[in-house]
């Protein structure tokens, strides 16, 4: 079977570069969304991190600075 694939590669390689491209274009995109979630998430922790934490009373500020 594989001596069949290699004989048809060798006739016409396009089918297998198209499918190696539109393969990385699928990766490529996997890992874009991959990222976006990551980023999406992380910023929803950060504003509910920011949400919940308990308001400093204004003599603290006054020691902080």
């Amino acid at each position: 079977m594989s001596t069949l694939l290699l004989a048809l590669a060798r006739e016409n390689p396009w089918p297998g570069l198209a499918i190696a491209s539109l393969n990385l274009v699928v990766a490529l995109f996997l890992v874009g969304v991959g990222l976006l979630l990551g980023i999406t998430i992380s910023l929803v922790a950060w504003l509910h991190a920011l949400v919940e934490r308990e308001p400093v009373p204004a003599h603290h500020r006054a020691i902080r600075s």
